[in-house]
């Protein structure tokens, strides 16, 4: 039978970087030294297996630590909480290595090298349920330190059943309990880190929980099948191999990926469950001290009540301080939403009501005066010859001069509830609520005299300044007409008033806005 598939998996090994052949190779070679170590010295295999057992959680310690440093700063965090946890389980290996080959100590307890082998799953534990960078606090990253030095604590008073620094004799728990208690620790962090990278969107802090994902199952695995085998053996044997390998497989992960390189940070939507979980992971701490807490409350009391208080406040206070943001976060929300609409209703160049405000605005106005039997008064205003102004001082100056002219016929306006637009290039318009037609030339002459004071240079047959000419259509009761109508009217309004020599306000009363006169 041919392998029709070999030339494909050599030209894929050929073309990846020589670093990373030479990686695998590392941690091939690593694993066979050990292994025909062990086979060639079984008399002194204690003697034999410590310096590998040692060397490859040192090896992944320092390939966390190389790509904290490598990662942006503000993703530091989750791969300098795992170096912690190797250097822990290192120093483990090594009070183990201590115990066993100096102190003589009995196999059947256990010692300070489990409490380090147990403090190990702690800052790994902080690491899968803190939530990403972007959403970090400051004020959480020290309550999870707080909880992690009382986990350490209520941790050892599990493991020697005394108080730290009392005089009471050290009571170690036996190794079958702890070994039970690391395989269900290793168990639940794999799947917490499972949970955490199945509902986490693609962005930059996915790429270590991939990497964590993978290592923990590994680990739990191993840690369980070398457990199994420990529990019924007194000594170190080739199985000892095994140990070495989600350490070797975790550090040649770390090395093998460029530190230039960096996972997509891509703003998706994320799924309703995933914001849940990743708000909610905290949890999975408070969860573990009050699992450490209860048991204690038997025989050390008040002990047990602080490790509970602790979680209980720290889990209200994190989510008094969330529930805080949020409401701030929907507030500023708001007033961004409310920017947003007064600047798509607001002229850009005169800062008076755009276009589209004046529709709004009038067709608001118009069903609430027929709504409640009250007048409407609306006013179209246009700047006289403003081409001639344009074509002699240039456009710069005819922008000028409609920001002056806006600004005049806003300050002319006598209550905060009529509304000044710009209707078009150089034509204004004045919606009037609950204005009749007296009402409407006052402030229409109010506005004529405004930007005649100005005194705005524009040279023409009316004189040598500025002036406007007015159109004033008002609607008078409900049921007549339309608003399309008192549009049209006051535009024939502004028309006669250009006809008639400009500079000038012309109107159309209640009977010709009906259709049944003239201006």
């Amino acid at each position: 039978m041919a392998f029709t598939w070999l030339p494909q998996v050599r030209g894929e090994i050929l073309h990846r970087s020589p670093k990373s052949i030479h990686l695998a190779w590392f941690a091939l070679s690593f694993l066979g030294v050990h292994a025909v170590c062990l086979m060639l010295f079984r008399s002194r295999a204690t003697l034999v297996t410590y310096p590998f057992l040692i060397l490859a959680p040192s090896f992944a310690f320092a390939a966390t630590c190389w790509r904290a440093r490598a990662v942006e700063r503000q993703s530091r965090t989750p791969w300098i909480l795992l170096a912690a946890g190797l250097f822990l389980w290192t120093c483990g290996i090594g009070l183990s290595a201590w115990e066993d080959l100096f102190q003589q100590m009995p196999v059947g307890i256990a010692w300070f090298s489990d409490f380090c082998f147990f403090l190990y799953g702690v800052p790994i534990l902080l690491a899968v349920s803190s939530v990403s960078s972007r959403q970090r606090i400051p004020l959480f990253v020290w309550m999870d330190g707080i909880q992690a030095v009382l986990t350490a604590y209520l941790a050892y008073i599990t493991i020697f059943t005394v108080v730290p620094f009392s005089d009471t004799a050290l009571k170690p728990i036996s190794a079958s309990v702890l070994l039970l208690t690391y395989n269900v620790e290793n168990v639940v962090l794999a799947m917490a880190a499972t949970l955490r990278l199945r509902l986490l969107p693609r962005e930059k802090d996915r790429g270590f929980y991939k990497l964590l994902c993978g290592y923990l199952w590994i680990y739990a695995i191993v840690a369980g099948v070398y457990n199994s085998w420990a529990a019924s053996s007194d000594g170190h044997a080739v199985i000892d191999v095994i140990v070495d390998v989600p350490f070797l497989l975790l550090g040649v992960a770390c090395m093998m990926r460029s530190p230039q390189e960096s996972e997509a940070d891509l703003d998706e939507e994320k799924p309703p469950l995933a914001v849940v979980i990743e708000n909610g992971s905290p949890i999975f701490y408070t969860l573990a001290l009050l699992a450490l807490s209860i048991p204690l409350m038997r025989e050390h009391f008040y002990v047990g009540t602080v490790g509970i208080v602790t979680a209980l406040v720290v889990h209200t206070i994190r989510t008094a301080a969330l529930q805080s943001r949020l409401v701030r976060t929907q507030h500023e929300l708001r007033d961004a939403r409310d920017r947003l609409e007064k600047i798509a209703l607001t002229d850009a160049l005169t800062n008076a009501a755009n276009r589209r405000c004046f529709d709004q605005t009038l067709a608001l106005e118009w069903n609430r005066a027929a709504r409640n039997q009250l007048p409407l008064g609306l006013l179209l205003i246009d700047i006289d010859h403003f081409k001639k102004l344009n074509d002699r001082y240039g456009h710069p100056t005819g922008d000028k001069c409609l920001v002056a002219v806006a600004s005049a016929l806003q300050a002319a306006l006598p209550r905060s509830g009529d509304l000044l637009a710009r209707y078009g290039g150089e034509e204004f318009a004045a919606i009037l609520p609950a204005t009749d037609e007296d009402g409407a030339r006052l402030v229409a002459a109010k506005m004529l005299a405004a930007v005649s004071s100005m005194h705005i240079r524009n040279e023409t047959s009316l004189g040598d300044f500025v002036t406007v000419s007015i159109g004033i259509a008002v609607f008078g009761s409900a049921g007549t007409g339309s608003v399309h109508q008192i549009v049209e009217a006051a535009d024939r309004a502004l028309y006669c008033a250009k006809e008639r020599g400009r500079n000038r306000i012309e109107s159309i009363g209640q009977r010709d806005f009906q259709g049944t006169g003239s201006v």
